[in-house]
């Protein structure tokens, strides 16, 4: 996120999406529009990804090769317990994070329970009232956040793809 972050060319789109089918399908089209993996950031915990992950006897493979090969690797490391570089699972508060703000939010994960992931997206740009409802909302099962970085002049478009897949409290911020 440190290249980008403060780079004048890119904006952060960030929204609340609570169910699996739109998280996938959100980042497919990122990826298909060529956002990285690198810059798109999902945090949730670990009872949202039980929830949408948790392998069920009676699931397909295919359903379950969905996973891996819409993902791009970002939901895949989210549905494998976050095994690949770029994301953490924070113990004690159960919230699993993957891609660039990993780097704010375990920068204060030792205080994540008393603010740090506050300051975490504090510190990645995010206006702190919209941290405080960000970190509020991901307390709620169910609920996922994602921030995309993305060229300025995408911005209204990956906003647009945001609305069009139900995300919530969606923010665009420079």
């Amino acid at each position: 996120m440190a290249r980008r972050h403060h780079d004048e060319q890119y904006e952060q789109v960030s929204g609340i999406f609570n169910n699996r089918r739109d998280l996938e399908e959100l980042v497919s089209n990122l990826e298909t529009r060529g956002v990285a993996d690198e810059d798109i950031s999902i945090l949730m915990s670990e009872n949202t990804r039980d929830q949408f992950f948790a392998s069920k006897e009676s699931s397909k493979a295919p359903e379950g090769a969905t996973i891996g090969g819409i993902s791009g690797g970002l939901l895949g490391a989210i549905a494998g317990g976050l095994t690949i570089v770029g994301s953490v699972l924070i113990p004690g508060v159960g919230l699993l994070a993957a891609g660039p703000l990993v780097g704010a939010i375990v920068g204060g994960a030792a205080g994540v329970a008393t603010g740090g992931l506050i300051g975490g997206l504090v510190g990645a740009g995010i206006p702190e009232h919209e941290a405080k409802f960000y970190e509020n909302a991901l307390k709620e099962e169910g609920n996922t956040l994602v921030v995309a970085h993305v060229l300025r002049d995408h911005a209204k478009e990956i906003r647009a793809l945001f609305e069009r897949l139900g995300a919530k409290q969606i923010k665009v911020h420079h």
